[in-house]
């Protein structure tokens, strides 16, 4: 987490760069009131991760939902990862990599009752991801994925 927190996003790989676009668009679509899954779908179709998409909106409406302290995100056009995007970040790598460490993470941020179905929704959007090689969230020099 460490090593993302005020890094440049587009230093990010792909899949990174994908998801802090998920994330802050899906905050930002329901803070107008819009769907966000609606507004995040033709990018995820475009991708190919369209199957992804209901598992994290389920993970972000928790987190939007049930979270134990406000979540900040930064607006889309921010070019740098801020302190709970770089949590979330490192959560996503953790379910790929240590879905323990994922869940325990998970159980910080959300209220008891809402930590199962955030984990099972994160695991399985980031199998999703993986499908479509949007799954590493590591930091790169190349930065030339555009996730729109």
């Amino acid at each position: 987490m460490y090593d993302l927190i005020d890094r440049p996003v587009m230093q990010l790989a792909p899949g990174g760069r994908f998801m802090i676009w998920a994330m802050r668009g899906w905050i930002q679509s329901a803070t107008r009131g819009n769907c966000p899954p609606g507004a995040l779908a033709p990018a995820f179709a475009r991708h190919g991760v369209l199957p992804a998409l209901p598992h994290l909106h389920m993970m972000l409406a928790e987190l939007n939902r049930r979270a134990n302290r406000q979540i900040a995100f930064s607006p889309l056009a921010c070019h740098c990862i801020g302190d709970d995007e770089a949590v979330l970040l490192q959560v996503c790598r953790d379910a790929t990599d240590n879905p323990p460490r994922a869940r325990a993470t998970l159980a910080l941020l959300l209220e008891e009752e809402a930590v199962g179905p955030a984990f099972s929704a994160l695991i399985t959007a980031m199998a999703f991801l993986r499908e479509g090689g949007l799954d590493s969230i590591v930091l790169q020099q190349d930065g030339a994925f555009d996730p729109r």
